[in-house]
């Protein structure tokens, strides 16, 4: 499935423009998009970077920037930078582990839907380092009061185990 059809798939909408729009977008833009202190740049920015990733370009560049949104009350942003994060969490592993704490707090968050997708970007990240903490957080989310966190919590274990 490709990038637009996991849009869909998380309820972010079509956005299909994103996908037909300009030919190269500008980095520096994009950053400063990042950087804005409004969620809805920081959102404009990821769903750009995030078109560009389907499209197959390399924005690894910008991952820096991305970690330091991690820490968003938008759910919708808050799914985009995971979907980036995981992405490049292999060719950038030291950065991904800043966002490791962020993720450990996310499995505590009332929300089941937060704690769910914190447990599975974090199973998703491939840091031989962070799979004790994966493992201990499968452990607390199988015992989770919502199905849907001890799902998620079923499906990351084949995932620690690869």
């Amino acid at each position: 499935m490709d990038v637009e059809g996991n849009l869909n798939k998380l309820g972010l909408g079509s956005n299909s423009h994103y996908f037909r729009e300009v030919a190269n977008p500008k980095l520096e833009e994009i950053k400063k998009l990042l950087d804005d202190r409004h969620d809805k740049e920081k959102l404009e920015g990821m769903k750009r970077l995030i078109a560009s990733i389907s499209k197959g370009r390399d924005v690894s560049a910008l991952f820096p920037d991305v970690v330091k949104n991690v820490v968003c009350q938008n759910l919708e942003l808050k799914k985009l930078v995971y979907i980036f994060i995981v992405h490049y969490a292999d060719s950038q592993s030291e950065t991904a582990l800043l966002a490791i704490n962020t993720f450990q707090k996310g499995l505590e968050n009332k929300n089941q839907l937060i704690r769910a997708l914190a447990l599975r970007v974090m199973s998703s990240i491939r840091v031989r380092l962070i799979s004790g903490l994966v493992v201990m957080a499968i452990k607390s989310a199988a015992r989770d009061s919502s199905p849907y966190v001890r799902k998620t919590a079923a499906h990351a274990i084949p995932k620690v185990y690869r």
